[in-house]
């Protein structure tokens, strides 16, 4: 007798739940897919839920630099949009010298409340003027100190060239009195000429090292004598007592 045999069908396997909720094949074994809260944190990629802590101290010092930024770019800009050029002496003039294009330089500043000065473009204009009070190296120049010498009625002013020898080594800035005396070498000449005079514009030294120059204020009747006096060679600058 043939034996037949069967052939057994696959049928498909019904998830069903467990008690606990997690569905189930028919076997009874939870489902591959199911997962449980561990392994889903295990799952999850290192850092996802993980969000950064900011400082509140690093938060405040970034306001503050930035705040501090500001500031300085306000204060930078409102310098620069108030920066001045100003004129400055490059070496010490003394009261009553006549300003040279060599002693006068261009300086940037900014706003100077209560400080007088005088504008870089004004320079050509002081060229040749006096000062009227001592200038230190490097001072900023004000309107006020710069002018013209002013003479008494009757006087008239007298530059001198002279020969070494011929005036005191001793400093005589301006309104100091002196004495211009004719020197001669002629010893049967018995009247010279003395003249009370006073320093305009204190002496200085030429560029030979040894001449010196410097303006005296004089009565005008002697102006032309005296310097046909100094153009020879025969006048002497002497300081009188007290001065």
């Amino acid at each position: 007798m043939a034996r037949t045999s069967t052939a057994r069908k696959s049928l498909p396997t019904r998830s069903s739940a467990t008690p606990s909720g997690s569905p189930t094949t028919d076997t009874g074994a939870p489902e591959a897919s199911a997962q449980t809260p561990l392994a889903r944190a295990a799952a999850t990629p290192l850092g996802a839920h993980l969000r950064p802590r900011r400082s509140p101290r690093l938060v405040a010092a970034g306001v503050l630099l930035a705040s501090l930024g500001g500031l300085g770019g306000a204060m930078a800009y409102q310098q620069a949009s108030h920066a001045n050029q100003v004129l400055v002496t490059t070496r010490t003039v003394p009261r009553g010298s006549e300003l040279r294009p060599s002693d006068l330089a261009v300086v940037t500043i900014g706003q100077a409340p209560g400080v007088h000065t005088v504008p870089a473009e004004q320079l050509s204009s002081l060229v040749g003027r006096h000062a009227l009070v001592d200038l230190p190296q490097g001072s900023l120049i004000g309107a006020s100190s710069i002018g013209e010498l002013a003479l008494q009625p009757g006087l008239t002013q007298l530059g001198l060239k002279l020969a070494p020898g011929r005036l005191p080594n001793q400093a005589l800035p301006q309104g100091t009195p002196v004495q211009l005396v004719e020197v001669t070498s002629d010893k049967a000449e018995s009247t010279s000429l003395l003249v009370d005079a006073q320093v305009v514009v204190a002496p200085s030294t030429l560029p030979d090292g040894s001449t010196r120059v410097l303006d005296v204020s004089v009565p005008e009747a002697q102006a032309q004598r005296l310097a046909d006096l100094a153009a020879r060679d025969l006048l002497v600058v002497v300081r009188r007592p007290g001065g």
